[in-house]
Parts: structure tokens; sequence; C-alpha cells
């Protein structure tokens, strides 16, 4: 497969990284885009969703309140079983 790219700021940015590390522009792609690839896997893999999740999970518990309520008065219905 073969890509080209049409941008000038590319063009430039790859020289300036041949010339700094002798690497060819096919190895300078490769590093970068493994480089890449395992930050997207670190941010959007299952442990950091898992993370995510776990601190909504402490945020939205905190505003529960301290006690629960009883089911009666979830529904809103009282000892009567009547509506309140």
């Amino acid at each position: 497969m073969s890509v080209n790219i049409k941008n000038r700021e590319v063009e430039t940015l790859l020289a300036e990284i041949k010339r700094i590390t002798g690497k060819g522009a096919s190895g300078i792609v490769l590093d970068l885009l493994r480089k890449e690839t395992a930050k997207l896997r670190r941010q959007f893999g299952v442990g950091a969703r898992r993370r995510r999740i776990d601190v909504l999970a402490r945020r939205y518990s905190a505003r529960l309140p301290a006690r629960p309520l009883e089911p009666d008065k979830i529904v809103g219905y009282d000892k009567s079983g009547l509506p309140e």
C-alpha cells in the first residue's frame, strides 16, 4: 500500500526528522504510528474505560442519601397504600 501526503508542513517535519535521525520516511512513519496507536489503546482501552466508570460511580454515589429510602417512599405511597 502506498501513502501519498500532499502537505508542506508534513514534508518539512518529515525532512527534519530524517535529517536528525538518519532514518527513512517509512521507518519514521512506522515509529510514529506505533507510538500513537499505543497512546490511543491506553486512552481508550478497557482499563481506561473502567477507571472513568469508577470515577463516575463514586461521584454519583456521593449524591445518594446517607440512609436508603424505603420502597414505599420511593414509589410515593403512605402506610395505608395510598398516594402521598
